[in-house]
Order: C-alpha cells, then sequence, then structure tokens
C-alpha cells in the first residue's frame, strides 16, 4: 500500500495548506503525475513542481486538478489565493514526492478509491475492465412502466384540470393586484448569480439599513455558516458588514481566508460571543445589528 506523500516544509501555514491540499487530492484518487499528464493540459514536470511545491500552478491548472478529482473548484482557487500572497516572499521548500510511490502509481495505476480512476470514480479504469454484472446491468432495457387503471386516470384528469383552474386564476388575480397599483413585495436583496470565486476581484460595499436590519446588498442571510475556506455571496456580505463596523478583512472577495476569520473573532469578542472565528446564526444577528 502506498503511503500519503509528506506535506510541504514551509513556515507559512497558507502556503502549505495548499500544497498539502493539491497532493492529498492527487493521492487520495489514486492519479499518478503520467495520468494528470494525460488528462490536464499541464505536462508531467509541471505537475511535479506543483505538488512539490516548487511552483505555483495556475488557477486554470488548480480548476482542471478540481474537476478532474470532482472538488470544489472554488475553494481550492480561494487557497491558492492566499498562498499567492505568501509565494513571492521566496522559493517554497517542500518535501520531495516519493519515487518508490510514483513508480508503483505508475506499473499498478489508481488505487480505486471514490473519485479517483478505480472503480468507483472517473479515472483510468475502461469500460471493458467493468464487471460483467455491471455490463449486463447496464446493457439491460429499461422496464416499460404499465398504464394506470382506467378509474385512476379518470381521477388524475380530474385533478390536473383542477389544479390548472387554479393556476388559471391566481395569474388573473395577479394581472388584477398589478392593474389596481398594488404590487407584491420585493426581496430585499436581489436575486445574484452563482457564486464564481475570482483571484484579484473585490466587490463594492453599498451598506444600508433595510428593515432596521444592516445589509451590503449581496445576500439576505441570517444564519449561513461560514468558515474556512468557504466561498461565496454570503462571505461577501459579511465581509462588507465587517468592514462597514470597522474590522478590516483586507479584500472583500467572497474568500473566507485568515484575514476575515480573524476580523470576526475581533468583531466576537467585543460583541461578547462565543470566539471560534465561525460565521454562524448568533454572529449574523449581531453583525447585521
Amino acid at each position: 500500500m502506498s503511503r500519503r506523500p509528506t506535506g510541504a516544509r514551509t513556515s507559512d501555514p497558507q502556503v502549505k495548506r495548499f500544497v498539502d491540499q493539491l497532493r492529498w487530492l492527487k493521492d487520495t484518487n489514486g492519479l499518478s503525475l503520467t495520468t494528470l499528464a494525460r488528462r490536464t493540459n499541464y505536462s508531467k514536470s509541471s505537475w511535479e513542481r506543483y505538488l512539490n511545491g516548487r511552483s505555483l500552478p495556475s488557477v486554470e491548472a488548480v480548476r482542471e486538478l478540481a474537476e478532474l478529482c470532482r472538488a470544489n473548484g472554488d475553494q481550492l482557487v480561494a487557497l491558492r489565493a492566499l498562498a499567492e500572497e505568501s509565494w513571492d516572499n521566496g522559493p517554497v521548500s517542500a518535501a520531495p514526492a516519493d519515487t518508490a510511490e510514483a513508480a508503483t502509481a505508475e506499473a499498478d495505476g489508481p488505487a480505486g478509491l471514490p473519485g479517483s480512476g478505480g472503480p468507483g470514480g472517473p479515472g483510468e479504469a475502461d469500460e471493458a475492465d467493468a464487471p460483467p454484472a455491471a455490463k449486463n446491468a447496464a446493457e439491460e432495457p429499461r422496464a416499460t412502466p404499465t398504464s394506470p387503471p382506467r378509474g385512476r386516470r379518470h381521477r388524475t384528469a380530474v385533478l390536473a384540470a383542477a389544479v390548472g383552474g387554479l393556476a388559471v386564476a391566481a395569474v388573473a388575480v395577479a394581472v388584477l393586484l398589478t392593474s389596481s397599483g398594488s404590487t407584491v413585495a420585493e426581496e430585499r436583496t436581489p436575486a445574484q448569480p452563482e457564486f464564481v470565486f475570482e483571484p484579484g476581484r473585490s466587490y463594492d460595499c453599498d451598506v444600508r439599513r433595510d428593515g432596521g436590519l444592516l445589509e451590503a446588498g449581496h445576500s439576505n442571510s441570517t444564519d449561513a455558516v461560514l468558515q474556512q475556506i468557504s466561498t461565496s455571496w454570503d462571505v461577501v456580505e459579511a465581509q462588507c458588514l465587517l468592514e462597514h463596523r470597522g474590522y478590516e478583512v483586507g479584500v472583500v472577495d467572497g474568500a473566507y481566508g485568515a484575514a476575515t476569520e480573524r476580523a470576526v473573532k475581533r468583531f466576537q469578542h467585543d460583541s461578547d460571543l462565543v470566539v471560534d472565528g465561525i460565521m454562524g446564526p448568533h454572529t449574523w444577528k449581531e453583525l447585521r445589528r
């Protein structure tokens, strides 16, 4: 059995965390350097440098690894952004890859863990290598559902007609309300597109009060649990509110990094809350007060 590679040897915790996460994804998914080179747009030597901490991988390389391992790409990119801040201070010293392990991985192939190249994951196993039972199950035609009895069909038709009538009535009421000047109350925060973390991007904070509560227009959450390394519009909202209250988070980028955690801890301490650095319902309540 191959052992887990030694983590990066570096004094900076963010760099170490990022490099260790890359190596952990590679190891737990049974991916060899050759496999990584074949299934991504980056060479075997490039992946060796990335996994040994000698070179900072690009955002595209990080996202390709995350997709290959079915991991959260935004969180991995956020970890990279945090590590990049310390990367420029000097080369990262990392433990060399275990050559014996690499040789074993090349000879034996993927380890067969979930999300890996072996059985149970999107890896190197070909369809031809699938067990006969799995092939038969895949080739077996789906059963054709039987038609419901005549009486049931009649009741279903009546029910569908009733539901359709209610829907028409609801639409008519909405039209009448609109034409008479009445409008349905809009949500406090408009719908946001799906959050995608982009390194280097920052968001504006338009903090105001709405219904007695502070809001910045990015999320109306009051109970989302946030911690390192969460990435979402909820994080953007929390960062804006922290900055508004005088607790600096560095960059309002939607990534719950070390600076945001420190700001949350200071806010929790000043608000007589449990100081754990985690955004939860109690912290949200005080932050929006």
